[in-house]
């Protein structure tokens, strides 16, 4: 809905972002914008030259609720039949005079998030790190923070290192009044650490009486770890959750160098085998998958034999299994084990989405998404798997919506800017398709992969020169270093070539490439169906 000159503007106050409309109505961003888009809340836009600026007013807000528009059933976050307290983890403060140390406080939170979310997922929602992070340097009041997320509890606290001596204070507040309910501070040597975050999650559930099942639990036969080991796998972490192929490769060295100081410290080869796979995704297509993936299956499996019960090692190998080996039903096994160990994973209800998508079941690839959605909700990279998932399903008009309102809470996110353009561009706005593609090249750095999406809409757009223009591009780039051949395939698709896309296609199934199990469903692809050749190209499900 928009403001006309004349309109009267409404009285009372005015909320700008999506986060001030979600923390005035006490739900997380993402229920506030499915509430938008069906049930009528409303919100306000104001177009720019690119996008648009939401806004919202009080007394609109407040008139929506009173008049009983919105859903009966409370926020699906953190509620369901039997209600289940939610919490934040704040991110912990640094209070080491190094700024240089914010990886260690960064990584801390993180790992405090995975070990609370253990807990008893269905006893306590925990806020997955995405999200949390986002409020590192933000300036509202925890009040306004448990609003965002309708939590009913926030952790908070502070990390000073000096040398292997760390200190923790750690803080549990009631977000009804903003009480302390808890409080503690541990002064132990780095090896300690695993002890100290299992003494915090513990300690955490017995306050907000929540019966522990795998909080406090850890595999090895000591609870030491070295203390270069865990330094090294945290700066991993860090340049991890960068997610940009040079801080990939950086972390890469982390992890290897966290293993040299302690091989049985089983995060670490987790860590190890999410790098390599990230690296030969199609969207980052830096190593191919046949060199690759086999490291993100020794990895992984390193981990299990390590640590059995580790959720993050069962839903990699479940990605390997799908996306490189092709093995439906050894996915699903991963899938399901890393679910019933931590429900409250999100990269593993994403990965089992993305499962579900291939084998059709396509009603409960939207519900793990929405799932993945509630426990992570500011998550980009959860959002770009929703907006892919519309789009394979050419539900083209709500893949545009989703992928507007994710540029509205992060203008720079590349993907979905790549989403957003191959959306218009099957819905034959070629103009507006060009636009978010080109915008998608320059902020990712002359991305290859966003060059091949872009040199497809050229093609679809007629503008062929421009097409062909791209494709020596991508060859040029190939004399240097690796290429999919899949980028190849995709353009010459776009302008008519199918024999050369034929070609590049068969390359694509020598190196694995992670997409072709989605080929079925994309519509690009649809040129080639009718090829005999197409057929013994794709790998098919072999489940039901």
């Amino acid at each position: 809905m928009n403001d006309s000159p004349s309109r009267k503007i409404p009285s009372g106050k005015r909320f700008d972002s999506w986060k001030e409309i979600a923390a005035f109505l006490r739900k997380d961003v993402r229920t506030v914008q499915r509430w938008e888009k069906n049930e009528g809340l409303p919100v306000h836009r104001k177009p720019h030259d690119k996008l648009s600026s939401v806004y919202a007013y009080e007394s609109e807000l407040e008139a929506w609720w009173n008049a009983g528009r919105h859903p009966n059933s409370p926020s699906k976050a953190f509620q369901g039949p039997e209600h289940r307290p939610a919490m934040i983890v704040l991110p912990l403060r640094n209070l080491s005079e190094d700024r240089d140390q914010d990886y260690f406080s960064d990584g801390m939170t993180e790992e405090l998030i995975s070990q609370l979310s253990r807990i008893n997922p269905q006893q306590l929602g925990v806020i997955a790190h995405a999200s949390a992070m986002k409020y590192k340097a933000s300036t509202k009041s925890l009040k306004q923070i448990t609003r965002d997320f309708g939590a009913e509890y926030a952790l908070e606290g502070s990390v000073r290192r000096d040398g292997d001596r760390i200190r923790i204070s750690v803080a549990l507040i009631r977000a009804a009044d903003q009480t302390h309910s808890w409080s503690a501070a541990y002064d132990r040597d780095l090896r300690q650490i695993l002890d100290v975050q299992a003494e915090v999650a513990q300690a955490v559930a017995k306050e907000i009486f929540v019966k522990v099942t795998n909080g406090g639990r850890t595999p090895r036969q000591n609870n030491l770890v070295d203390p270069s080991a865990y330094n090294a796998y945290l700066r991993g972490r860090y340049f991890w959750n960068r997610r940009t192929s040079e801080s990939i490769t950086r972390a890469i060295g982390c992890f290897e160098a966290a293993i040299a100081h302690d091989s049985v410290y089983a995060p670490a080869h987790v860590g190890l085998a999410d790098c390599y796979a990230m690296l030969s995704s199609i969207h980052v297509g830096v190593l191919a998958p046949t060199d690759a993936m086999p490291q993100v299956i020794s990895a992984a499996g390193k981990a299990l034999e390590l640590d059995p019960m580790l959720a993050e090692a069962h839903a990699t190998l479940g990605h390997a299994r799908l996306w490189y080996e092709w093995d439906w039903t050894a996915a699903e096994r991963s899938f399901t084990r890393a679910l019933e160990l931590n429900p409250s994973y999100a990269s593993a209800r994403q990965w089992s989405a993305g499962y579900l998508q291939t084998i059709d079941h396509t009603d409960e690839c939207f519900h793990e998404l929405d799932l993945a959605l509630e426990l992570d909700p500011l998550s980009l990279i959860a959002r770009a798997a929703l907006e892919n998932a519309l789009y394979l399903e050419r539900r083209y008009d709500k893949a545009i919506g989703e992928s507007i309102r994710t540029l509205e809470l992060e203008p720079s996110f590349v993907l979905s800017y790549f989403n957003l353009g191959r959306a218009y561009t099957h819905k034959g706005m070629h103009r507006e398709a060009i636009r978010a593609l080109k915008h998608a090249r320059q902020l990712s750095g002359e991305s290859p992969a966003m060059m091949m999406q872009l040199g497809y809409a050229y093609a679809l757009a007629g503008k062929r020169t421009e097409a062909r223009k791209m494709l020596a591009m991508l060859e040029q780039i190939a004399r240097e270093r690796y290429v999919p051949a899949f980028y190849f395939a995709a353009i010459s698709t776009g302008l008519g070539d199918l024999e050369h896309a034929i070609k590049w296609l068969r390359k694509a199934q020598e190196e694995r490439c992670d997409y072709l199990i989605h080929l079925p469903k994309e519509s690009a692809a649809d040129p080639l169906r009718t090829d005999p050749r197409f057929d013994s190209i794709v790998p098919r499900p072999s489940v039901n």
